[in-house]
């Protein structure tokens, strides 16, 4: 089972992507541009969350946000059609902030590493001087 679920997500993906690629979804607040990180289906391949990242402000996040899920009806429609399952799942877009979040740790350990390097110089210059001195 676990098997048939994890093809499952990969074709959704797929389809979801080719639809929004393709323009077949006519709704000027989704993004042409974005990536599907990560997908959720419930076991009973139900209900299904995608979660996405798309480049822009927040106001243009929640736009995509927005405008997806107001268009989910017509992927799950889509998707219903070409997959050919049993049960269609229910879609619901979200935003994927761990991509964010990760980008944020990533500039903040880099902002640590910096001002630690500094400061092992300043440390490095102090001794030296000393050094000079006596």
């Amino acid at each position: 089972m676990k098997y048939k679920s994890e093809r499952i997500k990969t074709l959704i993906i797929e389809e979801v992507m080719k639809i929004i690629t393709l323009g077949e979804v006519k709704d000027p607040r989704i993004p042409r541009i974005m990536t599907i990180s990560r997908i959720t289906l419930s076991k009973d391949l139900h209900y299904c969350h995608l979660y996405f990242t798309t480049i822009g402000d927040k106001a243009d996040i929640n736009k995509a946000v927005n405008g997806l899920n107001s268009a989910a009806g017509f992927f799950q429609k889509i998707i219903g059609e070409r997959l050919q399952l049993r049960f269609t799942p229910k879609i619901e877009f979200r935003y994927d902030e761990e991509e964010e979040k990760a980008f944020q740790l990533d500039k903040t350990l880099a902002q640590i590493e910096n001002e630690r390097r500094e400061r092992e110089q300043k440390e490095a210059k102090d001794n030296s001087q000393n050094e000079e001195e006596e």
